[in-house]
């Protein structure tokens, strides 16, 4: 999952620092933090966090941990294993695992915005985001449809979109979190030509695919068959990828979403673009869950994710799999060092 680099190694080495934030204090985004500082790493990480949550957690997974608590994120240097870096923010219900609290809420926002906010003054290079419930974030009141959308609007980017990729697989969501009933109102081809010149833009920017090709899948059930099961393909899909075609961007289809994501499909292009969320995600997360990335494209600064959700059972359990947290963090270095 590593990007082309194109560093100049005869430039002394800067240190990449890179924003963690816990998210939902009840969920794993705690033992992710934790599993992150257990090793020597060549780059320094600066968590978001409340200190009383990630001591209860430490102490719960029966871990060492030393907090460095920082007023500002220009403080960052490089600290060996066991310490843990912070800026913090206060939770109203520190000792709340594997049990959601909407009053905790605003805390999990504060904690993002700061991240944010560090990454968007050059302070820090990237961002990676731990799970959050978007349930809880909603039952307090506060409307929230996801990270992607949240950190987007904070930044004033007017089309952010959402990349999940994997050693041998990129998916691209045209529409994200909404109903499926409504996906087909939120189609067309004016948003279709836009995400699709983001994503070729990124792919040359981010991972260095100087030729990207992209393949489009269709809304419809075998594509529309050509008219006779949906006419999206025909009035809106078609005359998209026409005009993508004249800028010289490769976009291909639209394909049968059942048939696009076979290991030999796989093998003629670079990034897919799934026209509803679980359509895409589906086959991305059958092939790679657990250590593949979410990756927000179309923003002014770097951001992946984890690939999974809060995983409430398991939080505290000492028995949480690191891996999407590790590949994030590494796909947020990577991109920091070539972008």
């Amino acid at each position: 999952m590593k990007p082309m680099s194109n560093t100049d190694n005869s430039k002394e080495k800067k240190v990449t620092k890179i924003a963690f934030t816990t998210g939902e204090p009840a969920g794993v985004g705690p033992d992710l933090a934790l599993s992150l500082i257990t090793r020597p790493r060549e780059e320094t990480i600066v968590f978001f966090a409340d200190p009383e949550v990630i001591s209860a957690r430490a102490l719960a997974i029966g871990q060492q941990v030393k907090i460095i608590e920082l007023r500002d994120t220009s403080q960052a240097i490089k600290v060996p294993p066991g310490y843990m870096q912070l800026v913090a923010s206060t939770c109203p219900n520190p000792n709340c695992v594997g049990t959601p609290n909407p009053e905790n809420s605003p805390y999990v926002l504060k904690c993002l915005d700061k991240a944010v906010d560090s990454c968007a003054s050059g302070k820090l290079d990237a961002m990676v985001t731990g799970p959050i419930n978007k349930e809880i974030i909603n039952n307090a009141g506060i409307p929230f449809t996801g990270h992607t959308e949240y950190i987007a609007e904070r930044l004033n980017a007017p089309l952010p979109v959402m990349m999940l990729t994997s050693d041998t697989l990129r998916v691209v969501l045209l529409t994200t979190h909404i109903p499926l009933s409504k996906v087909p109102d939120h189609i067309n081809r004016r948003k279709i030509v836009d995400v699709v010149e983001i994503v070729h833009r990124e792919l040359i920017t981010k991972f260095g695919i100087q030729n990207p090709r992209i393949q489009i899948c269709g809304l419809n059930p075998h594509a529309g068959e050509g008219g006779h099961l949906g006419q999206e393909e025909e009035s809106i899909i078609k005359p998209a990828l026409k005009e993508l075609s004249a800028k010289d961007i490769i976009a291909n289809g639209p394909v049968s979403a059942d048939s696009a994501f076979t290991s030999e499909a796989r093998k003629e292009y670079d990034a897919i673009v799934a026209m509803y969320h679980d359509q895409g995600l589906v086959a991305l997360k059958t092939i790679g869950f657990g250590s593949s990335v979410n990756l927000t494209l179309g923003l002014p600064i770097i951001r992946s994710s984890v690939d999974h959700g809060t995983a409430l059972d398991i939080a505290g359990s000492g028995n949480v799999d690191s891996g999407s947290a590790e590949a994030a963090l590494e796909l947020a270095i990577n991109i920091s060092k070539i972008s």
